[in-house]
C-alpha cells in the first residue's frame, strides 16, 4: 500500500465506539468514528434476551457521577450530569450502591449512545494496518464484515482507543514505521489486562430471598447488588429488580467473576453459542445451590472479557487522575509528534467517570 487511497481529509478518525470513543465524539463531533463491534457500547454493552424481555449489563455496571484531575498541582472537580448537560446529552439515571453512584434505566449501553446521539458510526469496521505517506497523512485500511472487502480512509490524525494488545497487531501487521516504535516502548508498562467471565442466570418462576446469604441492610449496597472483593462470585446482580419488567415472574441473576477465577476457567468458559460447557454448568448450578438456595436456571447464557481493564493505568486507577507526572508529558508529546493518539482505559483507568471525564478535560484543555 504505497499510495493514497480514499478522500485525504483532516477531520480526524476515531477507531472504537466504546465509552472512550463515545466520550470523544460526543465533545468533537466533527470526527469520523469507527467500530469493529456491531454496534456501540463495548464495555458499556447492555443484553437483551428473550425477544427484549429481559435486560442485563454484561461488562461495566455503573457509574460515580464526580470526579477529580490532579494537574499543575491544583485539584479540579469535574461532574458528569454536568458534563453531559454542557453537552446536550441527557441519561435518566438511578442511584445505586450508595448516593454517589448511579445507572442509567436504560442499561449502561445507553451512555455511549446518548453520547454519539445521531452522530453516524461505521460498525463491523476493523483496522487492519495503517501507513504513513510523504506528506504525513495516515491512509487506513479497514475491513468490512458486512460487505467482506477493504475499505481505505485517511486522516492527518489518527485516535486509537482499542485496548493496547490489538493496537500493538495492527502496528505489526502495518508497514515499519518508527513511530509505532515509540508507541511500542511507551505502552509496554501498560498492557497488562484483566480477564473476566460473567453470567447470566435466568428463572422464569422462581425469585430469590434477597435478605439470605450476603446481604447486610446497614451497608450502602442495594437491595439488587451483592459486592464480594477477591471472592469468585465477586459481583452479583439481580437484573430484573435493576431492570423490572411487570409481566415477568422470574428472576435474572448476573455474576462477575473475580480476575484469580476468570484467569484459571478462561478458556473453556462457554461453548460457540455462549452456553456453559457441561463441566462449567454443573459448577454454576451448585454454586447458585449454595448461595441462594436456587433451583437450576431455566437458562445460563456466558460471556467472557479477554481485556476487561487494564491493571496499571498510567494516570491512576482510583482517585484523582494523575497528570503532573513525566509519564503524562511524554504520552502528550509522543500524540503530538507522531500523530496518532491513543486513548483508553489504560490511561485513564476503568471507570466511567474517569473516561468521560478525563476525554473532557483533555479537550477543554486543548490536549486533545
Amino acid at each position: 500500500m504505497n499510495e493514497i487511497k480514499g478522500i485525504i481529509s483532516s477531520t480526524p478518525i476515531v477507531v472504537g465506539s466504546g465509552i472512550t470513543g463515545a466520550a470523544v465524539t460526543m465533545m468533537k463531533p466533527e470526527i469520523r468514528i469507527f467500530d469493529k463491534a456491531r454496534k456501540p457500547g463495548g464495555r458499556v454493552s447492555t443484553k437483551e434476551i428473550f425477544d427484549g424481555e429481559v435486560r442485563f449489563d454484561i461488562g461495566a455496571t455503573m457509574f460515580r457521577y464526580k470526579m477529580d484531575v490532579q494537574w499543575s498541582g491544583k485539584l479540579s472537580n469535574y461532574n458528569l450530569f454536568e458534563i453531559w448537560e454542557t453537552n446536550g446529552v441527557r441519561i435518566d439515571t438511578k442511584p445505586i450502591y450508595d448516593e454517589h453512584h448511579h445507572y442509567p434505566v436504560s442499561g449502561m449501553e445507553s451512555i455511549a449512545k446518548s453520547m454519539l446521539k445521531d452522530h453516524p458510526v461505521h460498525q463491523s469496521m476493523t483496522l487492519k494496518s495503517i501507513h504513513e505517506t510523504q506528506n504525513n497523512i495516515w491512509n487506513c485500511e479497514f475491513y468490512s464484515n458486512q460487505d467482506k472487502r477493504s475499505e481505505f480512509m485517511t486522516s492527518e490524525q489518527l485516535i486509537l482507543t482499542l485496548p493496547i494488545p490489538q493496537i500493538l497487531d495492527i502496528f505489526s501487521n502495518s508497514q515499519e514505521n518508527p513511530k509505532f516504535e515509540r508507541w511500542n516502548q511507551f505502552l509496554k508498562p501498560y498492557n497488562d489486562y484483566r480477564k473476566t467471565l460473567v453470567c447470566l442466570c435466568s428463572w422464569k418462576n422462581w425469585t430469590p430471598n434477597i435478605n439470605s446469604n450476603g446481604y447486610k441492610p446497614n451497608e450502602k449496597i442495594p437491595l439488587s447488588t451483592l459486592l464480594k472483593r477477591g471472592e469468585d462470585w465477586e459481583y452479583m446482580s439481580w437484573e430484573h429488580i435493576k431492570y423490572p419488567n411487570p409481566s415477568l415472574k422470574g428472576a435474572n441473576l448476573l455474576v462477575q467473576f473475580s480476575a484469580m477465577f476468570s484467569e484459571t476457567h478462561f478458556e473453556y468458559w462457554m461453548d460457540t453459542s455462549k452456553k456453559p460447557t457441561p463441566e462449567y454448568k454443573e459448577m454454576l448450578v451448585d454454586g447458585l445451590f449454595e448461595i441462594w438456595n436456587s433451583p437450576p436456571p431455566d437458562e445460563i447464557w456466558n460471556h467472557r472479557w479477554k481485556y476487561a481493564q487494564a491493571q496499571m493505568p498510567l494516570l491512576g486507577k482510583e482517585g484523582a487522575l494523575l497528570l503532573d507526572s513525566e509519564e503524562f508529558l511524554e504520552w502528550k508529546n509522543l500524540c503530538k509528534e507522531t500523530g496518532i493518539m491513543i486513548l483508553g482505559d489504560w490511561l485513564f483507568g476503568s471507570k466511567i467517570e474517569r473516561i468521560i471525564g478525563g476525554v473532557h478535560f483533555l479537550i477543554h484543555n486543548q490536549i486533545l
